[in-house]
């Protein structure tokens, strides 16, 4: 990979706030069918597609009908800029959903902690808590077993259940909190690295490339 995960997180959020502030209909719908070629090209586009645009629907909607029905300006300035915010939130959606394809938690957040001095023990304390997801389902389907044994239902509503789970859930982290102590996980403390995940220069270029790309299609082009 050209990239690591900080430049892939670094470049979504240049090109998301670059495109907060132009109103380049032409320039959006670029963005969205690039970023469906990277779904189509990490091999995430089937089960994506149909999922995203169900999502990006009712934003959608709701954007272009609050621009078009209560914007300012004359007709076809209303119905321009309804078409800039829609695009603009299929930007948003389907350029998140391209990065999430491509971007793997573990590494995005040691490449975070080597590249911009992120804290190792929140780093790890992050990892630590996802680890805990599967722990805190199957403790779920446990406790509701042992309430069925005892002629009790635990619907997905009751409090008592969420009490138990958060209850377990506080010791695994009591735990998680000794291990990471005990293995040396201080605040400030310096430590060595197994997996190293440097800035690559050819992660720098494309990020280059695509923001000069953007700014030659809004000047030079002039995608309105």
């Amino acid at each position: 990979m050209l990239m690591n995960e900080t430049q892939k997180l670094l470049l979504v959020l240049l090109i998301s706030f670059e495109i907060a502030f132009t109103k380049s209909v032409y320039l959006n719908l670029i963005l969205i069918v690039m970023s469906l070629l990277i779904l189509l090209i990490t091999g995430n586009f089937a089960k994506n597609f149909a999922r995203l645009l169900i999502v990006s629907i009712l934003p959608a909607i709701g954007s272009f009908t609050s621009f078009y029905f209560f914007g300012t300006g004359n007709k076809e300035q209303r119905v321009h800029f309804a078409f800039v915010m829609t695009t603009r939130v299929g930007v948003y959606i389907f350029l998140g959903a391209a990065f999430i394809s491509t971007m793997v938690l573990y590494k995005l957040l040691r490449s975070l902690e080597q590249n911009v001095k992120m804290s190792a023990t929140f780093v790890y304390g992050i990892l630590g808590a996802f680890s805990f997801i599967p722990k805190i389902i199957h403790a779920v389907k446990t406790i509701r077993a042992v309430g069925m044994m005892r002629g009790e239902v635990l619907h997905f509503w009751s409090p008592k259940l969420y009490f138990k789970a958060i209850t377990q859930s506080l010791v695994w982290s009591n735990n998680l909190a000794m291990a990471m102590t005990s293995h040396g996980f201080e605040e400030g403390e310096k430590r060595s690295y197994y997996e190293r995940f440097p800035a690559k220069f050819g992660g720098w270029m494309i990020i280059l490339i695509v923001m000069l790309f953007i700014q030659y299609c809004v000047f030079i082009l002039r995608l309105w």
